[in-house]
């Protein structure tokens, strides 16, 4: 082909790979990154939600014939509930992760498609290539740019921070509701246990019921240490979906009106 007349049309893709980097920063990419990071978060939220499941199991040895068939009840609600609170969890937790990996700093970068295009092209009329198709080849590869790069990932992160913050809000409170359900039921587990205890170490202080005794008094500090840990987790982890909540909140705030006010600008 290189016989063939030719008129040269360059197509220097420096220019458009500097496109790719050169828009401001708007959102913060490593605060997005540290709030997906929160979606750990939720494997306490986990836990604690299958500890609620298998209460029953825990104070089945410490009730009444009556009790008994009332957590029965009891028992299967809240296992007929787990799945959808775990689905509400899950939810929450692809959000995050999907941000997350939206949010990497090389999520759009495509210098290498861009590379591999080649730096430039030029007209060959003898082979059916003309100035055209050179133009369109340049115009193709300039709406590439325009997929790529910063300005692209501020505006994807600006419009799903902000489209995702109502519904992220709500399952956060459902989160905080369903935990706030668990500490209740553990206290009352608590309470019908150690109030078994207590009782029955009661009665138990004699000289020939002396070891049973000490092996009542030994499951019972036990037995607070574990609620007392429970409850101080289930205080965490709703601490810990606020600032969750507060901190999406505040960077789909900041993201909308940084894209409002680039809108405005332009």
């Amino acid at each position: 082909m290189s016989s063939l007349p030719a008129r040269y049309c360059a197509i220097v893709l420096l220019p458009i790979l500097l496109l790719c980097g050169c828009a401001s920063s708007r959102t913060d990419l490593a605060q997005v990154r540290a709030l997906a990071a929160g979606a750990d978060a939720l494997n306490t939220f986990g836990e604690l939600s299958q500890r609620h499941v298998d209460s029953y199991q825990r104070a089945r040895p410490y009730l009444s014939a009556a009790e008994d068939a009332r957590e029965q009840l009891l028992d299967a609600q809240r296992r007929a509930a787990q799945a959808d609170v775990a689905r509400l969890a899950q939810a929450v937790r692809l959000y995050l992760q999907a941000l997350g990996r939206l949010a990497r700093a090389d999520a759009y970068d495509i210098a290498p498609e861009l590379a591999s295009a080649g730096a430039a092209i030029r007209a060959w009329p003898g082979s059916g290539i003309d100035d055209r198709h050179v133009s369109a080849y340049s115009i193709l590869l300039q709406q590439l740019s325009r997929l790529g790069g910063a300005a692209s990932q501020q505006a994807r992160l600006s419009q799903v921070l902000h489209d995702g913050d109502a519904p992220l809000q709500d399952l956060l409170a459902a989160l905080d509701s369903v935990l706030a359900l668990y500490d209740k039921s553990g206290d009352n587990e608590r309470d019908v246990v150690l109030g078994l205890l207590e009782v029955e170490i009661a009665y138990a202080d004699t000289p020939q019921q002396r070891l049973l005794a000490v092996l009542a008094k030994s499951l019972q500090q036990s037995k607070s240490e574990e609620y007392r840990l429970a409850g101080l987790r289930h205080t965490l982890a709703r601490r810990h979906l606020a600032a969750l909540g507060r901190d999406h909140a505040r960077l789909a705030t900041a993201a909308f009106t940084t894209t409002e006010a680039g809108w405005m600008d332009r």
